[in-house]
């Protein structure tokens, strides 16, 4: 019986889940290096029985290469295409977690989390490690797109994902102590093409032009690990180690999800854009340092008319975004991939959740990753980061399967905590309409066959080269983050900002920009919000919910759609009407025609009369018409 059908499902995916080793005894001996490389080098030789995975092959435990006092768990190849197998190997690996925190103990050392020291002036190099997740790859083409994908997001994974010191002394919010003293790990590099016919003319540019004698050094390793059945893999070592499995898992389904967009992309015949590695380098650097309150650059195209030299192209700008929404945008494009893998909430809320939270609450105490939860935890007690009591944790396979993140965040507010969640349910409802089949993933071009592009691929957005003759041609989906980008390029032009909308609406996307606008700075959310309104004549004002499309409202709504691409309803109710605003909305469904609706605008003021009122608009997008009047074979419905 057929129980699930994949167009571009998961392939296998391995994980080395790291942690560090301290000495036991009350000498201050334990902390140094040869003391904790000793018991780290007797566990390795003489490992204790490890749980086995749910094929029946049992874990490994490895040493950590440049790092003598960290051990890596290894889970070998697995498949993590729904649920169930996940929990099943989520547990095995908490189990064995477990078991080598009570071998260490024996050993005459403590298993503790990566980057852990007990005060100042102790040298935490040798215990610092990455969780390293290696993806399996079936061509040179999956191997080339996967590369250069994981290279465009690394600062947002660095961001995400990064682990400061911590221990009783202090815990940091931000960046990555691990990479801030990596010697032996660079920036990637964009890989043209890993076919047989090129790869060392293309080795040979790299270390030519960019000093780079091994494409094993990058932080995402296209030739896999040696030694361990790992070469034909991509290892990304972005990822610092998690204190918790359920972190560790988590981020397996993030670097899966990845992994199968890529398959998207080989199947569609694009190649991801090549961002300028000055660019990519010094948005790196900003992740490092100072993690999800880092603000990236992201390269612009100027508007028409703007900065130009007489004789010469108009120049490329770069605008900065706070860390925060990059990561947001990187996961909310991820959403139909997390669908097709079944995933729970509960297994991405620490993903999710605590950045909304901050986003929306507009409050930076919302817990969003380890760095901010070990602080949180200092911050209540230092003695919750002592060795003994981490080690006492790391050797309950229980509590290395829950997730802290949300569980912090549900202390410290529990409604918001919970709405939350039931927003990331929604998102990840299987029944969501997927994205049609002219769907073109933002920042992809199409790629030559057999050969590499020595051009620039694509610009942000899908925007067309004007130095490529036109040949890439405009992207048919944007994600929210897309959509106000190029509405902000427009320069106000209505036809362009139509056609954005209609490309946004072509999406799987929800209808909502209210969060998209929300994790933008005040003034440009409001300047945003005034160039996505149409003109006067195409506003309608309504002063109870929609009960039909027919009413007089909506459907003067809808004429002005029909006759300008777009037009607005516009609720100016007393606040507790404003759900059954939105309720009715949803009852109604997608109105007449192949109009779509976008919710702009959902807010409460306080009204002259010292009264508590709501504001809701509405978008409403007519697809576009041929030449007799009729909606083209496109249409938004």
């Amino acid at each position: 019986m057929l129980v699930t059908l994949y167009r571009s499902g998961p392939l296998r995916q391995r994980l080395a889940k790291g942690y560090t080793v301290v000495g036991r005894s009350r000498d201050k001996d334990r902390y140094r290096p040869d003391v904790r490389a000793a018991i780290t080098e007797r566990l390795v030789a003489k490992p204790p029985r490890l749980p086995t995975l749910p094929a029946g092959r049992p874990l490994t435990l490895r040493a950590v290469p440049r790092a003598p006092a960290a051990l890596w768990i290894d889970t070998g190849p697995v498949v993590l295409h729904d649920g169930p197998t996940r929990r099943a190997v989520a547990a095995a690996l908490s189990e064995a977690v477990a078991v080598v925190a009570g071998a260490a103990r024996q050993a005459g050392g403590l298993l503790l989390p990566s980057g852990w020291v007990p005060g100042e002036g102790i040298d935490p190099s040798g215990g610092m490690c990455a969780d390293l997740h290696s993806l399996e790859v079936v061509s040179d083409v999956q191997r080339e797109l996967l590369c250069n994908l994981l290279r465009e997001h690394s600062p947002s994974l660095i961001a995400l994902t990064g682990r400061q010191l911590h221990g009783p002394a202090g815990a940091l919010r931000r960046g990555s102590a691990r990479l801030s003293r990596a010697t032996d790990q660079v920036a990637t590099r964009y890989i043209a093409s890993f076919s047989p016919q090129h790869v060392d003319r293309v080795r040979a540019g790299l270390r030519r032009d960019e000093r780079l004698a091994r494409l094993e050094a990058m932080d995402v390793n296209p030739l896999g690990e040696p030694g361990v059945a790992a070469e034909g893999d991509v290892t990304l070592r972005l990822f610092d180690a998690q204190l918790s499995v359920s972190s560790a898992m988590a981020h397996a389904l993030l670097a899966q999800a990845l992994s199968m967009r890529v398959r998207d992309l080989e199947r569609t015949g694009h190649r991801v854009r090549s961002v300028p590695q000055p660019l990519l380098e010094r948005n790196r650097s900003r992740a490092v340092a100072h993690g999800l309150l880092a603000e990236f650059d992201t390269e612009q195209r100027p508007p028409a008319g703007g900065n130009s030299s007489p004789n010469g192209p108009r120049t490329k700008t770069t605008r900065t975004v706070p860390a925060v929404r990059a990561v947001s945008a990187m996961l909310s494009e991820l959403l139909p991939y997390f669908r097709q893998l079944d995933a729970h909430p509960d297994e991405l809320a620490q993903l999710f959740l605590g950045l909304e939270l901050s986003t929306d609450a507009g409050a930076q105490d919302f817990v969003r990753n380890e760095n901010d939860l070990l602080a949180r935890w200092h911050a209540q007690d230092a003695g919750l980061l002592a060795d003994e009591a981490l080690a006492q944790r790391l050797g309950s396979a229980e509590w290395l399967m829950t997730d802290h993140i949300s569980a912090a965040n549900r202390a410290r507010a529990a409604g918001s905590t919970s709405a939350a969640l039931v927003w990331l349910a929604e998102q990840l409802d299987p029944t969501r309409p997927a994205a049609g089949r002219k769907q073109k993933p933002a920042g992809t071009a199409r790629r030559p066959q057999g050969r590499p592009d020595k051009r620039s691929e694509s610009r942000p957005g899908g925007r067309p080269d004007s130095r490529a003759g036109g040949r890439t041609a405009p992207a048919d989906v944007l994600s929210p983050e897309q959509l106000l980008d190029r509405v902000a390029d427009c320069g106000g032009a209505a036809e362009e900002i139509v056609a954005a909308l209609r490309a946004y609406c072509r999406s799987a996307n929800p209808p909502d920009l209210v969060r998209p606008l929300g994790r933008r700075d005040r003034e440009e959310a409001k300047a945003l919000r005034r160039l996505l309104r149409p003109r006067r004549a195409q506003q309608v004002s309504c002063d109870a919910p929609l009960a039909s499309w027919e009413e007089p409202a909506a459907a003067r709504a809808l004429r002005g759609a029909g006759e300008s691409g777009l037009a607005l309803l516009h609720w100016d109710v007393p606040e507790a009407d404003r759900g059954r605003v939105r309720a009715a909305l949803r009852a109604l469904g997608r109105p007449p025609g192949g109009v779509r609706f976008v919710l702009l605008t959902d807010t409460t003021y306080t009204g002259k009369a010292k009264d508590r009122r709501g504001t809701v608009e509405v978008l409403l997008v007519a697809p576009a018409r041929d030449s007799d009047g009729k909606a083209a074979e496109e249409a938004l419905s």
